[in-house]
């Protein structure tokens, strides 16, 4: 107790204060850091794996609707390239007032050689692929066809978003005839098609 009374007696507030404050001080701003830097990273891990959705689609009645990614400025990387879409059954207030099935077809041109994938949802494991194939138009065109068997069913009951990421790979390989590939672009169509359940 004598101790105390001493520490205290000799103990100038001024002092005291002014190392309380920069204590403090010191404390918020390395909390502070601490702070920012975290929340950096997970800034950047979340744009990695978060693709903003490049189209939306509607699936509010009985349907076919058609929109367009267009692939320009790819160069051959290691790196994929991502796009992202979705397919909702409703719009602001209006909803499907019938249960839907819907399936997706891509078309591609062939002007760049590139591979695709699609998985569905936020896991990046299963191809959602399961056919692709090339077809030949009247004017000796040629286009890929790449089709998702996977039967998906729209309750009428509640809004509903399926949301799916395309993969596109420009394989590293190429890099070495960039003349070859400069300025050209390809294009992707995706096609939704709902039909009612019956």
């Amino acid at each position: 107790m004598k101790g105390l009374k001493r520490i205290f007696k000799n103990l100038d507030i001024n002092e005291f204060v002014k190392y309380f404050c920069f204590s403090i001080l010191l404390i918020v701003t390395l909390i502070s850091i601490s702070t920012m830097k975290f929340t950096q990273s997970k800034y950047e891990n979340d744009t990695e794996i978060n693709i903003a959705p490049t189209l939306a689609f509607f699936v509010v009645d009985v349907q076919s609707q058609t929109g367009q990614i267009k692939l320009s400025e790819m160069v051959p990387r290691t790196q994929p390239y991502y796009y992202s879409f979705n397919v909702s059954n409703f719009i602001g207030t209006r909803r499907a007032n019938v249960d839907l099935t819907y399936s997706i077809e891509l078309v591609t041109t062939t002007n760049l050689p590139l591979e695709f994938k699609i998985y569905r949802g936020g896991t990046y494991v299963t191809d959602e692929i399961d056919s692709d194939t090339v077809t030949t138009d009247e004017n000796g065109v040629y286009y890929r066809h790449l089709l998702i068997n996977d039967v998906n069913v729209m309750n009428y009951n509640s809004n509903h978003t399926d949301v799916y990421t395309l993969e596109v790979e420009f394989p590293v390989q190429y890099q070495n005839s960039p003349d070859d590939y400069s300025g050209i672009i390809d294009l992707v169509d995706i096609k939704i098609n709902a039909e009612q359940v019956v």
